[in-house]
């Protein structure tokens, strides 16, 4: 895909609304596929999107009270997203207040041009104004793209978590940081 110039265009992040769940299912399926596709078994990824990004799915978590979903938008085009999410965190997230951050995506073309820091901005707003004082999320370490831009953001290793995935078990690095204090 061709990257999409993003310096003079407008970028707005919000919170998703309902209406968004059939755009983001497909979005993330294909951002999902992208990201994996010279990693995983195209079989595999077919069906973990078939499962987890159809429209129904996205709608639920939309809907969830425990989670939070922003869109990324680069002119009126979604360019990505993150999904924060209150789930129990593993044994070896021990910083204080922890919220997940379940997912975070952007599409191919707007990769590498500032989106990514600028969506995870509004991911530690949102950590806040949750009461969040510490993120964490599981990655799996063959990204090393993702795993850059986490540890770039301030994300250490603390552990590992199983992950299901194409019927094997894998154990994801786990990565925690501390909620980033407000800006003026």
């Amino acid at each position: 895909m061709r990257a999409t110039r993003i310096a003079r265009m407008p970028i707005t992040i919000r919170t998703a609304a309902p209406q968004d769940a059939a755009l983001l299912a497909t979005f993330a399926a294909q951002a999902f596929a992208d990201t994996y596709r010279e990693l995983s078994d195209a079989q595999e990824i077919a069906d973990y999107v078939a499962e987890h990004f159809r429209p129904e799915v996205m709608a639920g978590v939309i809907a969830d009270a425990g989670c939070t979903t922003l869109l990324a938008w680069v002119g009126q085009q979604l360019a990505g997203y993150a999904i924060v999410a209150s789930a129990p965190a593993p044994d070896c997230v021990t910083g204080p207040a922890p919220l997940k951050l379940w997912r975070i995506y952007l599409g191919e073309g707007f990769l590498g041009q500032g989106l990514g820091a600028r969506l995870m901005n509004a991911v530690h707003a949102e950590a806040r104004r949750r009461g969040a004082r510490t993120l964490w999320l599981g990655v799996y370490d063959r990204n090393v793209r993702a795993v850059q831009f986490y540890e770039r953001a301030g994300f250490a290793k603390v552990g590992g978590q199983e992950f299901l995935f194409g019927g094997q078990i894998y154990i994801d690095p786990i990565y925690a940081a501390a909620v980033w204090p407000a800006t003026e």
